[in-house]
């Protein structure tokens, strides 16, 4: 800045004093061009503090869902760059983005996972630039691993298990099985998935409410209601019958000890807590994992607890079931299918239970018994959650007061 008038400008900005030894031509140039005017968003923002502001806009038009999503990837990014002494938000430039790509493709397999974290860290850029406190490119733009034409394909990137690995998974190891799953939600929550489609998380979060008996059917009811439940879609929302194979584990004597013990507003695993990424069932797909591990060696990474569902998609296409019932037992939307969501009508829960109990798995479920000796089988989990849970609050607390 070998100009006083740039120099001026620039310690004005910097909240450094004015030098004021400047010739009297200088002066005269000054009241002739006034200084420019300083643009919004020259003046020095944290990450931190943009980001603050980014979450007071987006919680009102952000789903839960979609916040547990989005701000732990922000958050993620920011601690990234403090560490290595970046912490103004005009600091950062394209490079700064390709290098954090790199880094989240260093730690995560998935092209769409990867895409996904630049796609939320774009949003963010795009905001700060909104608000005026960001004057450069936005450094995420066009980083994007996968076409919108692959999106799908990656998606749907995870597999069913072959009729081999179903007898490895429930029936020749079935020991190992009891042996790994010694809680209730690791137990049953794989034989529902194979039984009735449902993902993980609609199966962590059940409630005892959400079990009962329609039509002499007992359903289990996969709803939003409440804070702490999510649903992928209003197609999601959806009642799925207990079949046959399940009533012949002791799910519903494990459903009655529950309901006496703690209520209906209990919900159907009580000592289950809710995290940010992966609702209740953090630990159901965890251990699976785990498990399956040691069992499966081909296309691994492409079988996991979600593969059990893809099981059952697979064997309704066998069967040559209609597209219509496959997407309502799986909870798909219809993609605005008029004919079957205008003048298409609901499918009784007796044909949905005769149709799932149709699917061939070759497993006897009644060797399926839950070993619980008495009702304080959960008290020592439910009990660590109450403790953990008031551990928290009084941190949250301190905290606060400090």
């Amino acid at each position: 800045m070998e100009k006083v008038i740039e120099k001026e400008a620039y310690e004005s900005l910097m909240g450094s004093p004015v030098v004021q030894n400047a010739s009297k031509s200088v002066d005269q140039v000054r009241e002739a061009t006034p200084l420019p005017s300083v643009p919004a968003w020259a003046s020095r923002a944290r990450l931190i503090d943009i980001f603050e502001s980014y979450k007071l806009a987006k919680v009102k038009t952000f789903s839960q869902s979609t916040q547990d999503g989005y701000f732990p990837r922000i958050q993620k990014f920011i601690d990234f760059y403090r560490a290595k002494g970046v912490v103004f938000i005009d600091e950062i430039r394209k490079a700064h983005a390709s290098d954090y790509r790199d880094e989240v493709t260093r730690l995560q397999d998935s092209p769409l996972t990867i895409d996904n974290y630049t796609k939320t860290l774009k949003g963010f850029f795009d905001f700060a630039i909104s608000v005026g406190k960001y004057g450069f490119e936005n450094p995420f733009s066009n980083m994007h691993l996968v076409k919108k034409s692959e999106r799908d394909k990656h998606t749907d990137s995870y597999i069913p298990y072959t009729k081999d690995e179903i007898q490895r998974l429930f029936v020749e190891n079935f020991e190992a099985y009891c042996k790994r799953f010694k809680k209730p939600d690791l137990f049953f929550a794989p034989l529902v998935a194979l039984a009735l489609g449902m993902r993980e998380d609609e199966i962590a979060q059940l409630y005892i409410s959400d079990i009962y008996q329609k039509d002499g059917i007992w359903v289990l009811d996969v709803n939003d209601n409440g804070d702490d439940k999510e649903v992928k879609n209003q197609a999601s929302i959806r009642l799925m019958p207990l079949t046959s194979q399940l009533l012949q584990t002791n799910f519903l004597d494990y459903y009655h000890m529950v309901k006496e013990k703690y209520g209906e507003n209990s919900l159907l695993f009580p000592y289950l807590t809710k995290t940010a990424s992966n609702g209740y069932s953090k630990n159901i797909c965890y251990n699976w994992t785990q498990y399956k591990q040691k069992l499966i060696a081909v296309d691994e990474p492409q079988k996991v607890f979600h593969s059990l569902r893809k099981n059952v998609g697979a064997a309704m296409a066998d069967k040559l079931i209609d597209l219509p019932l496959r997407k309502r037992v799986l909870g798909h939307t219809q993609n605005q299918d008029v004919t079957q969501t205008v003048y298409g009508s609901e499918y009784s829960l007796q044909n949905l239970k005769s149709l799932l109990e149709g699917l061939e798995w070759n497993i006897d479920f009644s060797r399926f018994q839950f070993e619980f000796k008495n009702e304080n089988v959960l008290a020592g989990l439910v009990n660590a959650k109450a403790i953990k849970a008031r551990k928290k609050e009084l941190q949250k607390r301190l905290n606060l007061s400090s």
